[in-house]
């Protein structure tokens, strides 16, 4: 986790990225005037299974004995709306990700129904992150660069498990705090899909990067209410 001594009268954002990426996904996102941002690391917990179990776990890492706000990328994301109901933030902000089980796409759920996670291992995550750049969204030759970067420090279990968990989750209901950003064109997490509350025209599921002036933008509006 990214601690630093928090400067007087900011506020804390802590930002949990997407499945196998780090805190370099939130590379092209501006400081907010008044608010600091501290970057929660994936890590495994052992015997944890579900999203909500491992929400309960890095909860840990927040302070909550001062005002706080949570932004999550994809299953970053995820995870914050698990927060949001077990702890008590200012605001909840998700990008590219999903508020409950009911946004993920059906075909994901009858993967799972057809026992296909249990064909994964190390060689076959291994070409699917290899060939599966372009399917995440448009990057530039630095963003791609970096995207394998960070898809090298990938620990293979955990994504194993990122990946069952998310076809497991079963929360039904979301808090009224999540305010929602997502994209027209998401591959990942369809657009039709979902019921965001702020939408990014042709936005991808790499707009984080490839749309982050709008990002950018939106996100100062939203902080500065």
């Amino acid at each position: 986790m990214n601690l630093k001594p928090q400067t007087p009268n900011q506020q804390i954002i802590y930002r949990i990225p997407g499945m196998g990426a780090d805190k370099r996904l939130f590379s092209e996102i501006a400081p907010i005037t008044g608010f600091e941002f501290v970057d929660l690391e994936w890590q495994p917990f052992p015997k944890i299974k579900t999203l909500k179990d491992y929400a309960v776990a890095i909860s840990e890492q927040i302070d909550t004995s001062k005002p706080f706000s949570l932004m999550g990328v994809s299953m970053g994301g995820m995870v914050c709306s698990e927060l949001a109901d077990m702890l008590n933030p200012e605001k909840v902000v998700i990008i590219s990700s999903a508020k409950t089980s009911n946004e993920i796409p059906p075909m994901y759920k009858r993967l799972n129904f057809l026992g296909v996670t249990r064909l994964l291992n190390a060689d076959r995550i291994n070409y699917i992150i290899g060939n599966s750049s372009r399917f995440f969204g448009a990057m530039n030759k630095e963003q791609r660069e970096l995207f394998y970067q960070m898809a090298d420090n990938i620990n293979i279990d955990f994504i194993v498990w990122s990946i069952k968990a998310i076809l497991n989750w079963e929360k039904k209901k979301a808090s009224s705090k999540i305010i929602h950003i997502h994209g027209t064109k998401d591959f990942v997490l369809p657009f039709e899909n979902v019921k965001p509350t702020h939408i990014i025209e042709r936005g991808d599921h790499m707009m984080v990067w490839n749309k982050s002036s709008q990002i950018n933008q939106l996100l100062k509006d939203i902080f500065s209410r």
